[in-house]
């Protein structure tokens, strides 16, 4: 009896010992592959290295690079491509190219190429990450109906960043977008990484995309224009900062106010009084750094703002404006109905107060201006900053 309830435990723990044993021989297998293929390669590299030496040593020359004499085997097509890719990936500029055609002449890119076809996904993939290390500019379309058919969304950029290092012509950088867009709209600083990896200038592309009707393509054109100075590019953002979506409305007034040299006063102050509060904390960011206009009452305004990082940035930039900053933060405060804020201002104020007094003990004109703010605090608010004398503060050697 007790045997018979024990048999299917010991048909269970025969078949997991079997298993087990089936899984170390194919690990194995795999690891003993492995180490044959790299033995395979580095031989294949010892037995070429005088062929290195000549890449080398002509990489600077005009003439193209040539490929190795003779007939090659796979095993040693493969082992120069990893050292040719290993370079491809440190150089730049004309080096970078002439391997890349030296890929394409030793038949490398038609080696993989054929691969892309292959009924297996990772040999696909492969051959996807070779060809864009290789900037194999023959296979963009080819890479960019593979991104068509991708399901996988990590594998999907794989492909991408492929195909954009791969493109040659504005129109083909424009179809990358439009497909990473299409199925990943979510991804726009990742689009945007990948289309950094283009050799191609991308303005054009962007600029182009600022006028379609699609809110995701305009988002992309305005995180691809984020950071960098493209002027021909304010006429498209005053329109698209009256768009009815929030985040086109307030992507494009955050790349306008990077342009404040070309920015009206009066549009700065529009955008301070904007109705959306990510597009006022930008502008009460920027006013403190105006060397023109007098913003100092707005943004004396913004620091009872409903929304905390206005008024937090709205005190930021009063604290640059020297008195005159620090006056208005003072009649804040005194005007603040609701506690908090009155609390924030007056912690803003006791800050910088703080920070003044530090500055004071090591120059002159800051010990002058701590003390000028002193009076003004004692003058309004009927208290002295410190208990102490600090008129006698003396400046450290």
């Amino acid at each position: 009896m007790l045997t018979n309830s024990l048999q299917p435990m010991i048909v269970i723990t025969s078949i997991l010992g079997l298993l087990i044993m089936v899984m170390l021989v194919i690990l194995f297998t795999l690891r003993a592959r492995s180490l044959s293929l790299d033995q395979q390669t580095a031989a294949c590299l010892l037995q070429h290295q005088e062929y290195f030496q000549y890449l080398s040593i002509n990489m600077d020359s005009p003439e193209a690079l040539l490929p190795p004499p003779g007939k090659l085997t796979i095993n040693e097509l493969k082992a120069i491509q990893q050292k040719l890719l290993e370079w491809i990936e440190v150089l730049e500029g004309s080096h970078r190219d002439k391997l890349s055609e030296l890929c394409e002449q030793m038949g490398l890119v038609e080696l993989n190429r054929n691969r892309l076809h292959s009924h297996i996904h990772w040999e696909r993939i492969d051959a996807v990450y070779h060809l864009g290390v290789m900037r194999a500019k023959t296979c963009t379309s080819e890479l960019l109906s593979l991104l068509e058919r991708e399901t996988d969304e990590s594998t999907a950029f794989v492909i991408g960043r492929a195909a954009a290092k791969c493109a040659q012509q504005p129109g083909e950088l424009r179809k990358l977008i439009l497909r990473l867009v299409k199925h990943h709209p979510q991804s726009q600083h990742l689009i945007m990484d990948i289309i950094g990896s283009s050799t191609l200038d991308p303005i054009p592309v962007f600029l182009e995309m600022l006028l379609t009707q699609e809110e995701d393509l305009i988002i992309v054109a305005l995180v691809g224009l984020s950071g960098r100075n493209v002027p021909e590019a304010i006429p498209y953002l005053n329109s698209l900062v009256q768009s009815e979506h929030k985040e086109v409305r307030v992507k494009a007034s955050k790349l306008l106010l990077q342009y404040t040299h070309l920015l009206l006063p009066d549009q700065l102050l529009a955008f301070m009084q904007h109705s959306d509060w990510e597009i006022r904390v930008a502008a009460v960011k920027v006013a403190g750094q105006q060397p023109v206009g007098d913003f100092t009452d707005m943004l004396k305004h913004a620091m009872l703002d409903s929304e905390w990082w206005v008024r937090h940035h709205a005190i930021a930039s009063l604290s640059k404006l020297g008195m005159n900053g620090f006056q208005a933060m003072c009649e804040a405060a005194i005007a603040a109905d609701e506690e908090l804020h009155r609390d924030m201002a007056r912690a803003a104020i006791h800050e910088h107060m703080e920070s003044a007094e530090s500055l004071a003990a090591q120059d002159i004109r800051q010990l002058l201006y701590f003390n000028e703010c002193s009076h003004l605090y004692e003058k309004m608010f009927n208290e002295s900053y410190v208990d102490r004398n600090v008129t006698q503060l003396r400046i450290s050697s």
